[in-house]
């Protein structure tokens, strides 16, 4: 206990600690008893935001693995933030299934991200992949609860991340057994590609599922690794070495080394490999409307997060944020908007 109150007073410090507990209070308190037209069950989507809430109180800590490791304690200080802000949002409304799913997204999540780093990924990987779990556990719950209405329990995405998360610790061998950032790459791709051919060509009717899907996607494996970057070159003392090297005058313009290239080089390549098909499927469509407006959509609302994500990543450089707290943010950011544009269709439904 003397060694957890350690951890936590250290922690206070960290601005990132506090994002996590404030956004998890807010987006409990944000999200309906029902949800709006066409969205999944607020139980489902609090999973998917708990999810993102414990990669953003975990932080960068696999980046540390090799001073003090990832431990049962420091994990679970860690996780105490957006848990203590779920629970004093959630427990009033005695909404209980938003609760315990939430809860179980947090809990389920910084395990996975913990197994991943234990198996010798860096934090940017971890992170990306324990989201593209969460992720794909919640769209299951999503498919389950739209086959069996009123049958499948509507923490459906709860059950499935367990799940998920059970898998991924059994699964996994040390070290990882395979490159992890390319395989998720690879996984991207495939997805936007499934996602053109299914939603796009076939089903251009349900549009909105590959907008989705691509948003996700992007937030899962762009949002780590811009802002934590390869776990060396993000660093404070590597930043200090970046900033004090020679620059030669005149010549081409190019950014200078720092987290501000990293994490442009990761939000331009991401959103390339994620852009390219509904960019096809809206070449494809030619003159008419009905057929190449749902296509352009997925691609401006890639580049209109790859953009937000650009700024937050220079904003963050510029102001001396710690990677750690530039991942609250963004991520801070995804889920603040998730759980408004939930809440105001709702609001939205009941006045019309």
């Amino acid at each position: 206990m003397r060694r957890l109150m350690l951890l936590a007073t250290v922690d206070a410090r960290q601005p990132a600690a506090w994002v996590a507990l404030v956004v998890a209070a807010v987006v409990a308190a944000l999200l309906p008893a029902a949800p709006p037209a066409g969205w999944p069950a607020p139980a489902v989507v609090a999973t998917l935001l708990g999810a993102a809430l414990a990669v953003m109180a975990v932080g960068d800590v696999g980046n540390l693995r090799g001073l003090a490791g990832i431990d049962g304690v420091w994990l679970a200080e860690r996780v105490a933030w957006p848990l203590l802000g779920w629970v004093a949002a959630a427990s009033p409304r005695q909404e209980w299934s938003l609760f315990a799913c939430g809860g179980v997204g947090i809990l389920a999540t910084a395990t996975a991200v913990a197994t991943f780093v234990r198996r010798g990924a860096i934090a940017a990987d971890a992170a990306s992949a324990a989201l593209v779990v969460a992720f794909g556990a919640v769209a299951a719950g999503w498919w389950a609860e739209s086959l069996w209405p009123g049958r499948f329990p509507a923490g459906a995405g709860a059950a499935v991340l367990v799940l998920a998360a059970a898998a991924t610790m059994i699964l996994s061998t040390s070290p990882v057994p395979f490159p992890l950032r390319r395989a998720l790459t690879a996984a991207g791709m495939f997805g936007a590609v499934a996602g053109m051919v299914a939603w796009l060509f076939l089903a251009a009717n349900r549009a909105a599922l590959d907008l989705a899907a691509s948003l996700a996607w992007f937030v899962a494996l762009a949002v780590p690794l811009a802002t934590l970057g390869d776990g060396a070159s993000h660093a404070a003392v590597w930043r200090r070495l970046e900033r004090a090297a020679p620059r030669a005058p005149g010549g081409r313009l190019r950014l200078p080394p720092g987290r501000t290239r990293d994490g442009a080089f990761a939000v331009l390549t991401t959103a390339a490999v994620l852009g390219w098909p509904p960019l096809v499927a809206t070449l494809l469509s030619g003159a008419d409307p009905a057929r190449s407006w749902p296509a352009a959509s997925v691609v401006m609302a890639l580049a209109a997060a790859a953009g937000t994500l650009l700024a937050v990543v220079w904003l963050g450089e510029r102001a001396g944020m710690s990677p750690a707290t530039a991942q609250a943010g963004a991520l801070g950011g995804a889920c603040l908007a998730v759980a408004a544009a939930m809440a105001s269709g709702v609001a939205g439904t009941n006045w019309r």
